[in-house]
């Protein structure tokens, strides 16, 4: 097999482009991979691919649900990914490439590049892998780093993919990649977060929150790491008259139980509106999203190594025509544009009691702010993401668009 990089030029005159994706990680058990996986999958679809998911059964027949999928799902037995299912993985990676002709087979997540490095020279396609942070760092053990140098991970064949460019310079510091096989492609967020909602009137209603009333929504599982009591000390130190006008809406399960107990004990003790919502379906926060005034979220460096790779949930919100204010963690600014799209902070207390007195204070900013992010979230299409990873020809924009100036 060759040593140098297929094209990625888009095939716009020759056959449907064939696609085969790996992932550990899928429907019905959807985190940020399974939720990658899904969203590249169908919008590499629209745009005229043939796509081949593989992926765990999590112990039962996914057939009913994977026929309502746009591409074609091969379900093979498991559930989340241990190292003792690394051989298994090696011989479904193996299967499926001999078994078709694919032009593309992309690793998604962390536990299938291995198996793809191993089969790739069964196959002309081009090897595509996908690192989305977190994983990174894990990968830093010894017995690790050599399985990765043993089986070739990172040769000349294969294309590396960042979810970000803070994602895609840790990559390359922790792996000590050349650039030119290394690429930060943005997610994107999905046309459901753009959609039909109840009304602003209605929303508020059903939640007692009067007209004039400053919402602040956070979407996020509670613990530590995602920041919320930097945000609620914040609003404690915000001055009387805007403080009595914030409600603060979490949304979002537990996570840590001692560090959920200690902020609902801080919360009784902040004179604000504060309410933690638990777990919503996405329909219930896309219509609070259209109910709200502003979207917080104040992540913090994490010591045990997990990373925020990107912040998808920014996205969704700016679909709601939200400006966040975000702590200048990770990828989050690819996420957040600062002074566009939002406000970008150091994640310290005053400096986002400082960025939540400007925008509850300053309606004109915040309503800027809000076109900005609305704009953003709109060009950040999965489609884009998906024809920028396979090179698929794509006219831009995105199905159903709606103008950033609409009211």
């Amino acid at each position: 097999m060759p040593d140098t990089l297929p094209s990625r030029q888009p095939l716009s005159s020759l056959p449907a482009m064939n696609i085969l994706i790996l992932t550990s990680e899928f429907t019905p058990v959807m985190g940020g991979i399974g939720t990658y996986a899904c969203e590249i999958a169908a919008a590499a679809s629209r745009l005229g691919a043939e796509v081949t998911m593989v992926a765990p059964d999590y112990g039962r027949s996914r057939s009913e649900d994977d026929a309502r999928l746009p591409f074609n799902v091969v379900r093979f037995p498991g559930g989340l990914h241990s190292m003792r299912h690394l051989p298994q993985k090696i011989m479904i990676a193996r299967r499926e490439v001999r078994r078709n002709h694919y032009h593309v087979v992309h690793a998604a997540d962390w536990p299938f590049f291995i198996p793809a490095a191993l089969c790739r020279w069964d196959t002309p396609a081009r090897v595509v892998m996908t690192v989305h942070g977190t994983e990174i760092n894990e990968a830093q053990t010894r017995l690790k780093r050599l399985a990765v140098r043993g089986a070739g991970v990172f040769g000349p064949r294969t294309e590396v993919v960042a979810n970000s460019h803070f994602t895609e310079n840790l990559f390359r510091e922790r792996f000590a990649q050349p650039a030119a096989h290394t690429e930060a492609i943005l997610l994107g967020v999905s046309d459901f977060w753009f959609g039909e909602r109840r009304t602003r009137a209605e929303v508020r209603a059903e939640h007692h929150l009067a007209r004039d009333q400053i919402v602040i929504v956070t979407v996020a599982r509670i613990t530590r790491r995602k920041g919320h009591h930097l945000t609620l000390q914040a609003l404690a130190r915000l001055p009387d008259h805007l403080r009595k006008r914030v409600t603060w809406l979490v949304i979002g399960p537990d996570g840590e139980a001692e560090y959920v107990k200690q902020l609902r004990q801080l919360a009784g003790g902040v004179d604000c509106d504060v309410r933690l919502l638990g777990s919503r379906s996405n329909e219930e926060i896309r219509d609070i999203y259209g109910a709200a005034d502003l979207f917080c979220l104040t992540g913090l460096p994490d010591s045990s190594g997990r990373v925020e790779g990107f912040g998808l949930v920014y996205l969704e919100a700016g679909a709601g025509r939200l400006p966040s204010i975000a702590t200048a963690v990770g990828g989050v600014p690819d996420a957040v544009p600062d002074q566009e799209a939002g406000l970008l902070v150091p994640p310290d207390i005053d400096s986002i009691a400082r960025a939540i007195t400007l925008l509850t204070a300053d309606y004109d900013r915040r309503k800027a702010l809000a076109a900005g992010a609305f704009a953003h979230a709109q060009e950040l299409s999965w489609e884009r993401c998906a024809a920028a990873t396979y090179g698929l020809p794509y006219a831009g924009g995105r199905a159903g668009r709606v103008s950033a100036t609409a009211a």
